[in-house]
């Protein structure tokens, strides 16, 4: 009863040692997350305009850097609004294409109409820590039809709202609207154009010849006054040393 007992003990102590270890080596603990927490947060993406023959832009092209070789990234973007918001809608996320080599992913994307964001999420891809390490968002943008209207030609227009040529939002208001207030910025930049004293620098430069001028003249002065104080010093001298030779 007792080699019983002691064995049906032992078979309990060593399946409980067995399914521990198990459990350790599938536990994502501290030690390893904060590992793969480092690593992931040198990981950076940026983008870069993609542009066709004849130099239109006809995309974008988003490059991650620095990803690990025991890692992934996946992709995706929202195409409008806010989660929970009724016009919400996320693309597909898929796997980027990596360059093991170079630890560079790249993804092409060709909607230039829209404005939305690019996530970038970085994974473990050997680790049990199996969430997101950290998430990258880019916004894309979009192509500003406004820009392209005859109030932005104008001088002094390239930095105003709606000249913009690239923008990261949808704009929500009426064209009409956007329309006066282009005119009304025009308007205003041909008001401070008109304030600008157009003829000060020449005037300045009329300044800076008249004082060329008087100082030219207070010089010459000088020189004459000087040079009428040496002559009369000679006539002096020569007078005397005429008087001398007379006696």
């Amino acid at each position: 009863m007792k080699k019983a007992l002691y064995f049906t003990i032992s078979i309990l102590f060593f399946m409980f040692c067995f399914i521990t270890n198990v459990y350790a080596e599938d536990k994502c603990d501290s030690v390893e997350r904060n590992r793969l927490n480092k690593e992931a947060s040198n990981v950076v993406a940026t983008y870069e305009f993609v542009y066709n023959e004849i130099n239109e832009v006809k995309g974008f092209k988003f490059i991650v850097y620095n990803i690990p070789s025991d890692m992934y990234v996946t992709d995706k973007g929202i195409v409008k609004g806010n989660p929970g918001e009724e016009n919400y809608a996320e693309l597909e996320k898929i796997a980027l294409p990596i360059d093991r080599d170079k630890g560079i992913g790249e993804v092409y994307d060709d909607n230039i109409t829209d404005a939305y964001n690019i996530y970038f999420d970085v994974y473990s891809s050997t680790s049990k820590c199996s969430s997101s390490l950290k998430t990258i968002k880019i916004p894309k943008l979009k192509y500003n039809k406004f820009s392209d209207y005859p109030q932005c030609g104008y001088e002094g227009m390239e930095d105003f709202t709606y000249c913009k040529r690239w923008i990261d939002y949808e704009i929500q208001i009426s064209e009409e609207y956007i329309v006066k207030q282009l005119n009304a910025q025009v308007e205003k930049n041909k008001s401070k154009a008109a304030d600008i004293c157009y003829s000060c620098d020449e005037n300045e430069k009329n300044n800076e010849i008249y004082e060329m001028i008087v100082k030219i003249r207070n010089y010459a002065i000088i020189g004459l006054t000087i040079g009428i104080i040496v002559d009369i010093l000679f006539i002096i001298i020569r007078w005397k040393k005429v008087g001398e030779f007379e006696l």
